[in-house]
């Protein structure tokens, strides 16, 4: 998670730094992110983007999650905007990458795969300070139909498709003073997903994002049924 917060921190301050679209530039192009090079035509650019929020598990059979302790963070590294000459509707493709993880609420559960299944189960008596969550990494390509209304206002719907590369079960927890970081891995993730995507941009450079997740995050016989819905920032 510290690698995560010092990427979202680097990400703030290239925004900062970086040329941004501003209220001089084309009507067109005018919704943020970082701009990384102009393509071949004038309708066309290469942009950065970025986007932090809280995963809201939906769906979730009987398990308690804790939407404020479940963050995801999303770096697209590089993303092809065209816009038709003359036109309020931009087309883009994007590649990224991922991270999001599922806290358990409370102290009281814990995650476990046993034989292949992970479940759930209450927590030993001799361990304190628990947290447990299923965290994911993925290679992302959100591709997106922008159309503005103004100005400073536009609204993007479309898809972000996933390969999830990596995920793991993570277990905190105190034992007799001393902390444990126990980590499982191969946890039965599904390796294709794709998300619903949403994006309102309100701002030069701001907006608010909104995706669902209608495929579960663990393969049906794997582990606990449960999906996904995010909301956050995106700049």
């Amino acid at each position: 998670m510290k690698k995560l917060l010092l990427l979202a921190f680097l990400t703030v301050g290239m925004t900062a730094h970086a040329e941004t679209f501003t209220e001089n530039d084309d009507v067109n192009t005018n919704d943020g992110g970082i701009k990384l090079g102009q393509g071949k035509d004038e309708d066309d650019n290469w942009t950065l983007h970025f986007a932090v929020g809280v995963d809201i598990p939906v769906s979730t059979k009987g398990l308690d999650f804790a939407p404020f302790r479940s963050w995801e963070i999303n770096l697209t590294v590089a993303q092809y905007d065209w816009t038709p000459k003359n036109s309020k509707t931009t087309l883009s493709a994007g590649l990224g990458l991922d991270w999001r993880n599922y806290t358990l609420s409370g102290h009281d559960k814990m995650f476990v795969k046993t034989n292949d299944l992970v479940g759930v189960i209450d927590r030993d008596g001799k361990l304190s300070e628990l947290s447990s969550r299923v965290h994911t990494q993925s290679l992302s390509m959100p591709l997106l139909i922008k159309q503005r209304f103004g100005k400073n206002f536009a609204i993007s719907l479309g898809a972000q498709l996933n390969w999830n590369y990596y995920a793991r079960l993570s277990n905190y927890y105190e034992v007799d003073d001393h902390e444990i970081d126990d980590q499982t891995k191969k946890i039965g993730e599904r390796p294709f997903t794709v998300d619903v995507l949403g994006i309102v941009h309100i701002a030069k450079g701001f907006g608010i994002y909104c995706k669902y997740s209608p495929m579960s995050v663990l393969k049906k016989d794997k582990g606990p049924d449960f999906k996904s819905l995010a909301v956050g920032f995106y700049f």
